[in-house]
């Protein structure tokens, strides 16, 4: 992997004096991925699964085969490949076609304390819905790690949805951890979701050695378009799905009393799908699998945290929210606080430099407020980042603190 080569592959990091720690939001995307939405748009367009013509045909055949593509990526077989807007809806699109038709009062739904809101809220939903019961996993708030996952679950667990990774802390399971609950989960007859978003494009993904029966992700960021994602749902829960939306495409035989649905993953696209952010997510895919050592990458990523970790240790006012020694060596992000000033005018202040991170709730509001904060900043790297990019980042921050300082000793 020659990641100063690899840079030059995106254009608006190299076009823009741009320092872009972001990455946990949102990725920036390859000119591979940007060609390929180029030719589809304006070399071989048309609509699927419909137009007996050569356009059709080539779309058709582009769009199975970004299915496919996605499929090999995370060891998967074709047919369990759905095309989503992204992780939001996919853990939407499980909540309304599988969970409100298998869940009753009493049954109980188990979360982790660290969920990003969008594998929160739709479960509280749910709940509402059925009368079952939110679970929650407590984080141990000194170590930041999930407590002993496996003890809460029971017989009355019908769902387990959880994070691979979470956007604020980075790694929370202590080794063996997940795989044990996993297990656990499936002695009692229960299913289990794992959102995938902050891992996929930092590390590989192997659904059968995950044992998960859903696996969620966003295209965005995995390098693709926006509005791209994947659901992955086992042949063993499928057949428990219903529909998510009812309309073309999606439906085998129609009358006008009743219809029969398709077959997975067709069942769950209705209408026409999202052709373009299939096929331009299935060209991030191959330009990752023919460009990326994830070994390296994880080497390199871990390395710029250990640098920002350094640098943040040194500034007095600076607090890491995370556990350091692990972020040092498998992490991809470090959030933290700076006594006295709010994320957002560190955020403002370094936006003013060139320089793009996050602040706020981080769409993890609950989690961030048990940690005893109102907001965070976020910074957080991918295979585009520099050594440089972060030592830039320390020394604007040093001097964004500073100028607040004189500004509160004039006020």
């Amino acid at each position: 992997m020659n990641q100063p080569t690899l840079r030059k592959d995106f254009p608006l990091i190299n076009r823009l004096p741009l320092v872009y720690l972001d990455n946990a939001a949102t990725a920036h995307k390859p000119q591979a991925m940007i060609d390929a939405l180029q030719h589809f748009y304006a070399d071989s367009y048309g609509t699927v699964h419909r137009g007996l013509y050569a356009l059709g045909e080539q779309a058709t055949s582009s769009y199975e085969q970004a299915r496919a593509t996605v499929a090999q990526f995370i060891n998967a077989a074709t047919e369990e490949i759905i095309f989503t807007k992204g992780t939001t809806e996919s853990i939407n699109l499980v909540a309304a076609a599988w969970a409100l038709y298998h869940l009753k009062a009493g049954d109980e739904i188990l979360l982790t304390e660290v969920e990003h809101h969008a594998n929160l809220l739709p479960w509280q939903w749910v709940a509402e819905q059925t009368g079952a019961q939110l679970v929650f996993i407590p984080l141990d708030g000194k170590n930041y790690v999930l407590q002993n996952p496996a003890a809460y679950v029971s017989s009355k667990t019908k769902l387990v949805a959880v994070t691979l990774s979470s956007n604020v802390l980075g790694p929370v399971w202590a080794a063996g951890d997940l795989a044990v609950l996993t297990q656990r989960a499936h002695e009692v007859g229960a299913v289990v979701l794992f959102d995938a978003a902050q891992v996929v494009s930092h590390a590989p993904i192997d659904v059968r050695s995950l044992k998960a029966d859903f696996v969620v992700f966003s295209g965005h960021k995995l390098f693709g378009p926006t509005g791209s994602g994947v659901l992955y749902a086992s042949r063993s829960v499928q057949g428990a799905m219903h529909p998510y939306q009812r309309g073309g495409s999606m439906v085998y035989e129609a009358w006008f009393d009743h219809a029969i649905w398709q077959d997975g993953p067709q069942k769950f696209e209705a209408g026409t799908p999202l052709i373009a952010e299939a096929i331009g997510l299935a060209a991030s895919v191959a330009y990752l699998q023919k460009n990326i050592d994830w070994d390296l990458l994880h080497k390199h990523e871990a390395a710029l945290c250990r640098e920002l970790i350094k640098g943040l240790k040194t500034m007095p006012r600076v607090t890491i929210v995370g556990n350091r020694e692990r972020l040092a060596t498998e992490g991809h992000l470090v959030s933290f606080v700076v006594q006295g000033i709010h994320a957002h005018d560190i955020a403002g202040m370094l936006s003013n430099k060139g320089i793009a991170v996050r602040a706020g709730h981080l769409c993890a509001q609950p989690l961030v407020r048990a940690l005893g904060h109102e907001s965070l900043v976020r910074v957080s790297v991918a295979l585009y980042n520099t050594t440089a990019e972060i030592e830039l980042f320390l020394r604007e921050l040093e001097n964004t603190i500073a100028l607040f300082n004189q500004l509160v000793e004039q006020s």
